[in-house]
């Protein structure tokens, strides 16, 4: 994601800077900002903010899953800790 987020600021920078050349003369352009301009900006905001929320949840799946290795260990170990006493008490019944 975060080679397609950067690939998408750099065109949106480039159409920019070639839209700049297609634009109305300069006193027109910096009068009032076209709404492609405009539109730009929001694309690359929109962007930017789902680029920062793809990282975001990346994090919370790799946190997720560390989580889950730890559970299943810590049942693998309870698991064994529970055989153990069972074999215990049962030895100990017997004698």
């Amino acid at each position: 994601m975060h080679t397609i987020a950067s690939h998408v600021t750099v065109a949106t920078v480039l159409a920019l800077r070639h839209a700049r050349y297609v634009g109305p003369p300069a006193p027109v352009r910096f009068a009032v900002p076209s709404v492609g301009t405009l539109g730009l900006g929001l694309v690359l905001i929109i962007a930017a903010f789902l680029a920062m929320m793809a990282g975001a949840a990346r994090g919370l799946a790799t946190l997720i899953t560390e989580f889950l290795r730890v559970a299943a260990s810590m049942t693998s170990v309870l698991l064994i800790m529970l055989i153990i006493i069972v074999l215990a008490v049962i030895l100990l019944a017997h004698h």
